[in-house]
């Protein structure tokens, strides 16, 4: 290669100001990208969201039926009582009916 007319202290200075113009550039766009990843990461933490009112749904009674536990009690006071009336026809002796 020929001599391009530069003198070494020239062409130092012109590979320092391209180096400081490239490290300029990418660090306007590293800035100008944590900027825009900062605003939408508050957007998405600041963010109004609609609230959702939970509601919990209420099973209707039809009319004139008892609850559970009702019919359970029911059950049980038949069946105790009887028990009870064979117990007292039969003179205390109650045989269970598998």
């Amino acid at each position: 290669m020929g001599d391009l007319g530069l003198n070494p202290e020239t062409a130092l200075k012109l590979v320092q100001i391209l180096l400081r113009g490239a490290a300029y550039f990418f660090a306007g766009f590293a800035v100008l990208g944590l900027s825009t990843y900062v605003v939408f990461l508050c957007l998405e933490i600041f963010a109004r969201q609609p609230r959702s009112k939970a509601t919990i749904a209420e099973m209707p009674q039809p009319a004139g039926c008892a609850s559970v536990v009702e019919q359970i009690h029911e059950l049980v006071l038949a069946d105790t009582q009887t028990l009870a009336e064979e117990a007292a026809v039969s003179g205390g002796a109650v045989l269970c009916k598998g």
